[in-house]
Parts: C-alpha cells; sequence; structure tokens
C-alpha cells in the first residue's frame, strides 16, 4: 500500500516537471551494480491504458528457458542471427526478471542495462525491458550492444543512460525473433515507443504456450518393426 502510494505521488510529480512528456521513471531497483541494473519502470499508458497482467509469476527455469529462445536478426532478409542473450546474461538476468515481474504492479515494466567494457576509450552497452500483456510476454531491446565512449554516459544535464534503459542511443537496422517461432506473435498490439522517440526492437511471445510444451513429456516413437 505504500509503495503505491509512493508510486502514484512520484506520477505526479514527473508529469508536474515534465509538463506535456510522458513520465517513464523507475520505482524499485531489483539489482543495482556499476555494470548491470535491473528495476521496475513506470508505464503510465501502460499497454494502450489497459495496464499490464503484472504481478506475474514463473520460475527462473522457465525464464531461462525462454531468454535463449530470443534473437536479433539483422541484414538482408535477416540472413545474420544472433543471440539476444549470451549464456551469461542469461543466468545473470533471468532471476532478477522472474523477481522483477513477480513484484510489478499493473503500471510497471521491468527494465534492465548492461555495460561490458570493449577497450580503454569504449563500452558495448545493451539495454531494454519485458512485461506480459495481453496474455503475451514482450520483450524489448533499446539497445544491443551498441558501441560508446566510456564517458558517455556521464551527461552533465540528464539522467545516466543506466537510468533510460527504453531509449535508443543509437538506432539500428534489425529486429527481433523467438524460436521456436510457432510461439511468436506476428502483429503483437502493445509495442511501445513512438514516432518521434523511435520505436526499439519488439519480440511477443505465447509465453504459456511455449512453456507448456517445453515442459510436456517427450513420448519416445514406436520403432516400426520390419515386415
Amino acid at each position: 500500500m505504500k509503495r503505491s502510494a509512493r508510486m502514484m505521488g512520484l506520477i505526479l510529480l514527473a508529469m508536474f516537471l515534465g509538463g506535456c512528456e510522458t513520465p517513464q521513471f523507475q520505482t524499485l531497483k531489483i539489482l543495482d551494480q556499476p555494470n548491470q541494473v535491473v528495476a521496475l519502470q513506470v508505464m503510465p499508458d501502460a499497454y494502450g491504458g489497459k495496464n499490464y497482467d503484472h504481478p506475474v509469476t514463473m520460475t527462473t527455469e522457465e525464464m531461462m528457458d525462454i531468454l535463449k529462445g530470443v534473437k536479433v536478426t539483422r541484414g538482408l532478409l535477416g540472413s545474420s542471427t544472433h543471440l539476444a542473450f549470451s549464456d551469461t546474461e542469461v543466468k545473470l538476468f533471468a532471476p532478477h526478471f522472474v523477481k522483477g515481474l513477480q513484484q510489478a504492479t499493473p503500471e510497471e515494466m521491468v527494465t534492465f542495462f548492461e555495460t561490458a567494457h570493449l577497450d580503454s576509450e569504449h563500452d558495448l552497452t545493451t539495454s531494454g525491458g519485458l512485461f506480459v500483456a495481453g496474455g503475451n510476454l514482450y520483450v524489448v531491446l533499446s539497445n544491443f550492444s551498441v558501441k560508446t565512449r566510456a564517458w558517455q554516459d556521464n551527461e552533465r544535464y540528464e539522467a545516466p543512460y543506466r537510468n533510460r534503459p527504453l531509449e535508443q542511443m543509437d538506432p539500428q537496422p534489425g529486429r527481433l525473433i523467438f524460436e521456436p517461432k510457432e510461439f511468436l506473435v506476428e502483429s503483437p498490439d502493445g509495442e511501445i515507443g513512438s514516432r518521434l522517440k523511435g520505436t526499439p526492437w519488439q519480440v511477443a511471445i505465447r509465453y504459456r504456450e511455449f512453456l507448456g510444451h517445453s515442459t510436456s513429456p517427450k513420448i519416445p516413437m514406436n520403432k516400426r518393426e520390419p515386415d
């Protein structure tokens, strides 16, 4: 109850300070490390005003199975395909994503930010979020291994990108897919973004069907006896 009242106060304050802009701000840090952040973020127009299906409960193993199926496609006709999350990232983020979805309100989505050291002057930044709406799990990638200068996140007049994980730093052509593709939603209606600020890569997954499929017992096929 206290957290809901505090969140409402923050929404009103952000609307007052931000004028006509839609306020988006973090309300609770699930993971807060120098190079990784997982947090809950208020989305005032969540799912077109219909709100998210939060809180949602699933196991860490189930989340890991889902994340392993999310992929990035680039190039002509998606000729280049990469895992959206490495094995290390899956193991790192899955339990925090699960915790975030369990604690999220219908107005909050789970966001994440990660930066990795590339060389003495550059970092690689990946960020985005996820939420459940209309029975589907949406995974959002605003930035995918974006090369930035190591000091770029030290803006003097703006909140650092670690606190703005849904903003695109350097928009790139590409898209997200999910495999097996039979569980991918072809025309989702809950995507975030705008023409003004851009639309991050997003994919919607029929996650309950996928988890039911992936955990169903495998029935061995009977071999045909020779005639």
